[in-house]
């Protein structure tokens, strides 16, 4: 599995699916913020509280038109990020609190799918 430095990816193929450049792979690091999922606002309040209480650090960065304003609302998508390090354990554990949750499985299938593709 390599590590693409430019979308934060993770990704098993020679290329990045995302930005479709093999220039940016490379073995990932400990440390290395990898994509967990992207979530609406209701689904990003649910699963951030979790993220702190469990202490996995993370960074959440706002998608959409109040990203670029500044501002925040409830219309934005939130894509959440973890150390590779702690991925694989944040995806298990949320998977397991989700399991009956549609939208967020998918979100975290989705992240962990455009690495297959």
């Amino acid at each position: 599995m390599l590590y693409c430095e430019r979308c934060k990816r993770l990704v098993r193929g020679e290329t990045c699916p995302a930005c479709k450049k093999a220039r940016f792979l490379r073995a990932p690091e400990a440390g290395d913020p990898v994509l967990l999922c992207t979530l609406r606002y209701a689904m990003a309040a649910m699963v951030e509280p979790l993220l702190e209480e469990e202490a996995v650090p993370y960074s959440k960065v706002a998608l959409g038109a109040g990203a670029l304003l500044g501002g925040s609302t409830i219309l934005e998508n939130y894509s959440f990020y973890v150390p590779y390090g702690a991925y694989e354990g944040t995806v298990e554990m949320l998977g397991g609190i989700f399991a009956q949750d549609e939208e967020i499985c998918r979100a975290l299938r989705e992240a962990a799918d455009e690495t297959n593709a």
